[in-house]
């Protein structure tokens, strides 16, 4: 079972950290867990470290992570570090768990989370697995460069029109293509059938901006019900079909919707 390190039950709302060092960064946080498996995506199944940051560019309609976006800690990159530290986060990287970034929208704080990342590179014996998880609608800024190279995978999820977001918010075709050209990009669509295939045609492959060697399928669904055998045989029949990855969600098939795992 996971282990809270920072839990949403014990975050405090704040918008910056009251103990930051003039001149450092800090991250608001709304939990990091450890002993957890990456759930989704390419690397399913690997042992994980889980850092949620606060924040998000869309909240879709079918969001499983609204709940925690409120309960926020602020914590200067130099405390969290020493909480990579001081709990034995930095072994288990050393030991090949991954740290999977993830959100709400990291790349909201992407200058703090960049100087997080390379701090935490520095105190590692050995270079970290790191994951980040975006939904593709903020590129990554010239000044933090160094997040391509510190970055093992970039597990990108772009909205389609069932998630309720007006698509001009979504679709950033500017972002998605730069995520494309990371050294290992993975594009994620959250899908409930054959009708999405269309607009993922249109908008991101006839487009020229990813290809389907690119994409993984995802059933939609937050609960093992809503994640039937029917469903997810479904979505699975359907990336056979269009030569795409299928992708489950371990987390829940385990778990069903229990938070923090």
């Amino acid at each position: 079972m996971a282990e809270y390190i920072i839990s949403p039950d014990s975050a405090k709302k704040s918008a910056h950290a009251e103990d930051t060092a003039p001149g450092e960064d800090s991250l608001s946080v709304c939990e990091l867990f450890v002993d957890a498996v990456q759930g989704e995506g390419a690397y399913s199944g690997c042992p994980a470290i889980f850092l949620r940051l606060s924040g998000c560019h869309l909240k879709c309609s079918w969001c499983d992570t609204a709940d925690v976006w409120n309960k926020v800690t602020g914590i200067p990159v130099s405390r969290l570090l020493g909480m990579f530290k001081e709990k034995g986060l930095v072994q288990r990287l050393e030991n090949g768990h991954h740290l999977v970034v993830t959100g709400g929208s990291p790349l909201l704080q992407q200058d703090a989370l960049t100087e997080f990342l390379m701090s935490l590179h520095d105190i590692c014996a050995r270079k970290p697995f790191i994951e980040v998880e975006n939904e593709c609608c903020i590129a990554v800024s010239r000044k933090n460069d160094a997040l391509w190279e510190l970055v093992g995978c970039w597990n990108n999820s772009p909205k389609l029109g069932h998630s309720g977001i007006p698509k001009e918010r979504r679709y950033r075709p500017e972002a998605i293509e730069q995520m494309r050209q990371a050294r290992e990009a993975w594009f994620k669509f959250v899908v409930n059938g054959e009708e999405d295939w269309p607009e993922i045609c249109a908008d991101f492959i006839d487009s020229g901006l990813i290809t389907v060697s690119q994409i993984i399928l995802m059933p939609q669904g937050q609960t093992r019900e809503e994640l039937s055998p029917e469903k997810k045989e479904r979505i699975l029949d359907m990336a056979v079909r269009h030569n795409a990855r299928y992708g489950g969600r371990l987390h829940i098939d385990i778990y069903d919707n229990r938070k923090g795992v």
